[in-house]
Formats: structure tokens, sequence, C-alpha cells
């Protein structure tokens, strides 16, 4: 059996949330889903509302660019390390579809706004271990979204303008994804970004950012890549790529791409081939299905669009600074902040829990430095506190929010609190039982809760007084004697036993520290 290598590229359209459309002034809010209360009125809401003349294709009507979406994909290039072209245009892609009213799409072919850039992935391995994958940006184009076909139970097929003309970049890269998971990690890297730069929500479920992946099998050793072209070597003539289309999660994108690497390999295998074509991931099936042969750019017809004169991106753009962004963000706290790279991975994921979280790190060296029991005299955070900090933001606040079913844009809880939560910890004037009884309480309140006071105010402080401790463990010595007898014959793990009934009788709040001392104390 031949011995067989997957190519695979991926093209991912997010749709930018400017105010206005692409070419024209009407609203952008492609998911407006309440109906309007009149259809011969014009009250907002509801399907086919946010229209005009121009979404609608009339005669006589002219486009004129959203400047705000030509600065987005500017920033979206700059962000992938793209040039940006001092000259760019507006072409026609003419194909027919209900979705389409003026029978082409405005979109740009040979001069796009970005290209020739690259992306960095890394994948955690291990604690603080990572593999990395570079992948190239063949380019980043923008243009306008179609309208929306929306399909009813008796088998009607209706058209939803309201998400037509949409402002949508297009991401295409070259074909350098080794597996599927890269290629998940790519369009999670992807997500991050826009969402870091403010664009876009990017939101796969609400549609807002769409993957799909190109694949095709070839025989090892039979062709090269060339600044992102697939060439055959001597003879070789190359296998069809397949679009895979209709992947509306991360999750989706590694099954798909799995999915069609095996059906590709298994058509091998058996000595067939396949014309290029376009696949849809049917979800619940778990496998991709014909939905057509592929067109080629030929079959578009592309020309410049006449009504659009060509323009200058950078011109229109002004000086833009970008932020940190999401890879440069996740090294940071690996690096400079002391986190574990799978922790700074999850802390950066989402651009409100990293803020929080360096305003967490910020707010900790104070309580730290003012608590009179602190054990930290240093001048940097102890490097067993980072990873205390980093166990309860990616653990178990996240696990909180999740409880409470609210969301990281739900937080409350201030980084000042969070901080001290941390500190009380540190310093065993908490255990984590009650810790995280307290932090429920903080994360589903309405209003901002001190620990220190939840925590006085519930008695959940820990107990380290041998006085009060003391009665305790006299008590549950007297109702275990055999386990009592056991301990006094050798076996040492029973202590554990009895330090847990220990701290069970105080409802959690016994130092085991001094638990453990008084009842070996007490046991001699």
């Amino acid at each position: 059996m031949s011995n067989y290598t997957p190519i695979i590229g991926m093209e991912v359209h997010v749709e930018l949330k400017t105010k206005s459309k692409m070419f024209c002034s009407c609203k952008n809010d492609p998911d407006l889903k309440e109906p309007a209360r009149n259809a011969s009125t014009s009250v907002a809401g509801g399907p086919n509302t946010n229209i005009c003349p121009t979404c609608l294709a009339h005669p006589g009507t002219l486009p004129v660019p959203n400047r705000q979406a030509i600065e987005w994909t500017v920033l979206i290039g700059q962000a992938l390390g793209c040039q940006i072209r001092e000259l760019s245009k507006f072409d026609r892609k003419h194909y027919f579809y209900p979705d389409l009213p003026k029978g082409y799409q405005i979109s740009q072919y040979d001069e796009p706004i970005a290209e020739h850039g690259s992306l960095t992935l890394n994948f955690t391995l291990g604690d603080n271990i990572r593999n990395t994958a570079k992948i190239g940006i063949t380019r980043a184009h923008l243009e306008e979204d179609t309208a929306k076909l929306l399909h009813d139970k008796d088998g009607n097929t209706l058209v939803d303008f309201n998400r037509g003309g949409t402002p949508l970049v297009e991401i295409v890269t070259d074909p350098d994804f080794k597996s599927a998971l890269e290629a998940k990690v790519y369009c999670q890297e992807l997500r991050s970004i826009f969402r870091y730069l403010g664009v876009s929500d990017a939101d796969m479920e609400k549609g807002h950012m769409r993957c799909e992946a190109n694949v095709s099998i070839q025989e090892a050793g039979k062709f090269e890549i060339v600044e992102g072209i697939v060439k055959p070597l001597n003879d070789y003539k190359l296998n069809n790529k397949v679009e895979v289309k209709n992947i509306n999660s991360f999750k989706a994108v590694e099954k798909a791409i799995e999915f069609e690497i095996k059906r590709q390999t298994e058509l091998l295998e058996k000595n067939e081939t396949w014309p290029q074509q376009t696949r849809g991931w049917d979800e619940n099936k778990q496998e991709t299905v014909l939905q057509r042969i592929k067109e080629n750019a030929a079959d578009y017809r592309y020309f410049p669009d006449p009504d659009i004169p060509p323009f200058h991106p950078l011109k229109l753009s002004g000086k833009i600074v970008l932020p940190e962004l999401p890879l440069a963000k996740r090294n940071r706290f690996h690096e400079e902040l002391g986190f574990s790279y799978a922790d700074a991975q999850i802390l950066t994921e989402n651009k409100k829990l990293a803020n929080f979280t360096e305003a967490v790190i910020s707010e900790l060296q104070e309580w730290l430095d003012e608590m009179p029991e602190s054990k930290n005299k240093a001048e940097n955070i102890p490097e067993k506190v980072i990873r205390l900090a980093g166990g309860w933001l990616t653990s178990k606040l996240l696990g909180a929010l999740n409880e409470k079913n609210l969301d990281v844009e739900d937080i409350k809880v201030s980084a000042e609190n969070f901080a001290e939560l941390i500190a009380l910890l540190y310093n065993n004037r908490l255990n984590s039982t009650n810790a995280y009884k307290i932090l429920l309480i903080m994360v589903g309140s309405d209003t901002d809760r001190d620990p220190t006071h939840l925590m006085e105010e519930k008695g959940w402080g820990q107990v380290a007084d041998e006085n009060k401790l003391g009665s305790v463990i006299d008590e549950v010595i007297k109702s275990y004697p055999a386990q009592v007898a056991q301990f006094k014959a050798g076996k040492e793990p029973i202590l554990q036993f009895l330090k847990g009934m220990v701290i069970k009788a105080t409802e959690g709040s016994a130092d085991p520290a001094v638990a453990e001392k008084l009842l070996r104390e007490k046991l001699k």
C-alpha cells in the first residue's frame, strides 16, 4: 500500500460588526430575529427589515464602500503579518443563487487588501512543553455577505436579506496544515484574534465565523509545495481537492477533515479518483456529503467592479496601532508572570478574562504585602502563589461561572476581592472547600462581595486554635476506637482518615496541619 499525505488549507469567513452594511447605510444586524408587527410597514425587527434598494440590487442603485470595514480588514491583515497592498480594488464574482439578488457578489480577486502573511500556532503537549506550526496566509480580502436561506417544515425556501451586504472578510491559507488538529487550533486562534481586535464576535453558532477546509490526499514524495502552491513532481498527476463547507464548530472542523482524509484514502486504495467538488459536513451522520462539482475561478467571470474605483487601503485607514495579540499575551503570561503554559492558554482565550487576570496579579502583590500573616517577603510574587492563582482562575472561577450558568462577560467579582480570596487561601486563613463556597456567593451576587466579611459572617475561616480543636479531636478519638487501635498498632495511613473526620466535624474549617499535630499528640 502506498504512503499517502494529506494536504490541507483553510478558508475562514468572518462577519465584521460595523454599524452599517458593506455598500449601503442599512443597519448591520444579521442576527435580528424579532418578527415585524405589521409586514406592510417598515417596523424594525424580523426578516427583511434591515434592507434597502441597494441591498436588493434594484436598478440604478450604486454601492458605496464602508470605510470602517476597509480599516478593520487592514487591521486583520496586519495582525496576521500580511503585506497591505498599496492599491486594491473590488471585483464582481458572478454566480446565480437565490441568496444573491444582483447575480454577482462584490468581492476581491487579484488585488486583495492583504496578502502574504503567517500565523504561528502553539500546541500544549504538557504543563510547559509546546510544539509550534507556522501557517502561511495567502490573502485576506473584503467582500459582502450573501442573504440567508431558511427552509421551513413544508419544504419551502425563504430568503432573509438582513444578512445580505454584511461586511465579510475571507482569510485564505497556504496548504500548510499537517493534521485536522492543526486546522482546529488555527480556527480557534483566529477567533481569539478577531475578538481581541474588536472587529467581530466571531460566534460560529450564529454564523459570524464560518470555516471551510480544502483537503486532498496525495502520494508522499510525489509533490512539493512552493510558495503556497502544490506542484507535482515528474509525471505525477495531483488528485483533486475537495472543499468542505457547513462546518459550524471547532470540533466539527477537526472531525470533518479527519473524515475526508479517511474517505479519500480509501478511494485511492481502491484505485478510484474524484472530480474537484464541494461537500458539506453532515453533523447528524458525522460524514461529508456531495453538494456540487466545484467551479473554477474562470467560471465566476471576475472583472473589476465599474461602480467602485480602486483605493489605497493604508491611506484610508490612517495610523493603526495593534493591541497585544493572543499569542504575545500568552507568551508573556507564561514567561513573565509565571503561569504554566496550559493556564496561560486558557487565561488568554478571552480578552476580558486576560485583563481580569492581570488586574488580579497586580492586586495580589498588594494583598500579600499588606496582610500581617503573609509569608511573602520577596519583591516578586512567589511561584506557588502564581500556581494557586492560575488554578483558581482557570478551574474554580470558570467552574463557578458554569455552575451559575454565567459567561466570562458576566464576571461581577472585582480583581481586588478575587486577589483577597487567593491571599486568604495562601495564608491558611481559609481552606479550599470553604473558599469555593465563598466564590460561588461572590460570583452569584449582583454586587461585589468582600471574601473576608463573608468568611467571618459564615464562620468558615480556618480554625487553628488548639483549644477549640482539642475538644473536637477528643470526640473523634472516642467515636472511632477501632481506627485508633489500628493507628496505634502501626498503620500510619489511618491518621489521614482520623484527620478527615476532624475536618468533617468542623465543616471543613479545621487547619489540617494543626489537626494532624494534635491527633499525634493525643494518640501517643
